[in-house]
């Protein structure tokens, strides 16, 4: 009887320790191995992305300080009252205009002048000022500050007439920056 009981209680046994002891451990290292494999792969990613970052570092840095000057005019990193009225003095000063009533306020549409634009957030401040020319060189300065760097909208003109060919125009522009 015994030589009949006792396959029976190895096979018990043995049942017994797989269920009990060896399936856990084996579906704890398979999620082991699962968990090594999503390792790997983030630690491939952040090689990747160091690389790529390492390439656009050395793209950034192989532009020339000019270029980086200009994109930093287009779109400046923050409010430059002074400089954005000089470099519209200098453009109207090249056809012997002179700015006039300078004024500069924020958008008081939006709290602190921002504006959302594709979920990134601008500022912008509107400059007002006047001039006095003739129409020809009025369109020519109007050319030219189209033409400059700066991104600037003109949202208001108004002129008023003189007996010579001199005109008064008052001007409101909005200029952005990043923020």
């Amino acid at each position: 009887m015994i030589k009949s009981v006792l396959p029976l209680l190895f096979l018990a046994a043995s049942a017994a320790l797989f269920w009990g002891v060896l399936d856990p451990s084996y579906a704890k290292v398979q999620s082991l191995k699962k968990d090594e494999k999503l390792f790997a792969d983030a630690l491939d990613n952040s090689k990747k992305l160091q690389e790529l970052r390492d390439d656009l570092l050395e793209q950034y840095n192989s532009f020339p300080t000019t270029d980086l000057e200009r994109l930093q005019k287009i779109l400046p990193p923050h409010v430059d009252n002074v400089r954005l009225i000089r470099d519209i003095d200098g453009i109207a000063g090249r056809y012997g205009m002179a700015l006039r009533s300078v004024s500069v306020s924020v958008d008081n549409a939006r709290p602190n002048g921002e504006i959302k634009i594709n979920n990134e957030k601008y500022g912008s401040i509107t400059l007002n000022f006047s001039v006095e020319a003739s129409y020809k060189t009025f369109l020519r300065f109007l050319d030219d500050l189209e033409r400059s760097l700066r991104v600037v909208d003109i949202i208001d003109v108004s002129f008023s007439a003189s007996e010579k060919d001199l005109y008064q125009y008052r001007m409101s522009i909005r200029t952005y920056w990043l923020k």
